[in-house]
């Protein structure tokens, strides 16, 4: 599918369209085309009118089937310039759902991204019960509800129901680590932002053979497998992180979450081969997340066989003042991995448990 990738960016805000383009591309999307902006958001359309109007032209030429916004836009937004382009208008959030749709493999991860689309669902929904009450339209009442009212409805009550079972996984979850830490495991999760490298080292460091390849958002299931340096350390894959996500999408995936926040220890892996500006900006918005739960944590800098040793020494040297715990590794090629091992031990026995 060709696609057109939209931005509206303030004055000095750094561009995101590369992870955007990412991201499509996780989805077998082609970009035909790019249109930024910058400037404050429009009301009615994101961008200003006059640029809508471009981007609706620009669709024609490109020949592209629907539009993708990094930007988050209001369902009367969408609307409008789905009006005004004659494709199909998305936002960067609504890709995301589609991505994690494709990914969801066992039960409850389709639980979850059921959960997430829901509740990305459900203002839209909202808003045209709020546009239908607005003004007399004929026919759309029926026994004196809206059909979209009762739509609304029934969402809400899906969604108690995907709230009671997902709980009931998380109990589940937290009946398996109380389980295993009383027959003496230590509980280690792998975090980072989407693509860091997590399973890749999940796999370097356990007997694990999990899916690995190079596109976003490839674990959506959180896999615990032993260490095989140390049989008493068990390691988690996560679900990766990604800049700005919302609260509702947060929710969602809470019982994955959990496994990082319960966890004994944190190994949060960065990709530390990328322009500088995106590590520091992956690198804060992963920390920002692991900052509302007191979780311990160790920074693994991956990737380091794509540097140069003088280019690893001059971003240690930056890195060594956003975190104070910092092991620079190679998942793929095995470097550094039984430093980071040894500091895991350390930090577990420092907790107060044996490892």
């Amino acid at each position: 599918m060709r696609v057109v990738l939209v931005e509206r960016r303030l004055p000095g805000e750094l561009s995101r369209l590369d992870e955007l383009a990412a991201l499509a591309k996780t989805l077998d999307h082609e970009v035909a085309a790019v249109v930024e902006q910058i400037r404050e958001p429009d009301p009615a359309y994101q961008i200003g009118r006059g640029k809508a109007r471009e981007l609706a032209d620009l669709v024609k030429v490109a020949k592209a089937e629907r539009v993708i916004f990094s930007n988050q836009l209001t369902p009367s937004q969408a609307f409008k310039l789905s009006q005004l382009a004659g494709v199909d208008v998305i936002d960067r959030f609504q890709l995301i759902l589609e991505i994690f749709a494709m990914r969801a493999g066992s039960p409850e991860a389709k639980l979850q991204v059921e959960y997430a689309r829901l509740s990305y669902e459900l203002p839209r929904v909202r808003e045209r019960v709020r546009t239908l009450m607005s003004v007399e339209q004929p026919g759309l009442r029926g026994r004196g509800e809206y059909e979209v009212d009762v739509y609304y409805d029934m969402i809400k009550r899906r969604m108690i129901g995907l709230r009671r079972k997902l709980a009931s996984i998380a109990k589940s979850r937290e009946q398996r680590r109380k389980l295993r830490r009383r027959r003496g495991f230590n509980l280690v999760a792998l975090a980072g932002y989407t693509n860091a490298g997590k399973s890749t080292l999940l796999n370097a460091l356990t007997a694990a053979k999990v899916e690995v390849d190079d596109m976003l958002f490839t674990t959506l299931t959180p896999r615990t497998r032993a260490a095989k340096a140390s049989r008493a350390i068990l390691l988690t894959d996560t679900v990766g992180f990604i800049d700005g996500l919302p609260p509702w999408m947060v929710e969602a995936f809470k019982a994955t979450l959990e496994e990082i926040y319960l966890a004994d220890l944190v190994v949060l892996v960065v990709d530390v081969s990328e322009p500088m500006h995106e590590v520091l900006r992956k690198l804060q918005a992963s920390r920002e997340i692991l900052a509302e739960y007191p979780v311990n944590v160790v920074t693994a800098l991956n990737k380091i066989d794509l540097l140069s040793r003088a280019e690893l020494e001059h971003r240690l040297e930056l890195l060594r003042d956003i975190s104070s715990m910092i092991v620079p590794i190679s998942a793929a090629h095995g470097t550094n991995l039984d430093l980071l091992l040894d500091v895991l031990r350390t930090k577990v026995i420092e907790r107060g448990i044996g490892a």
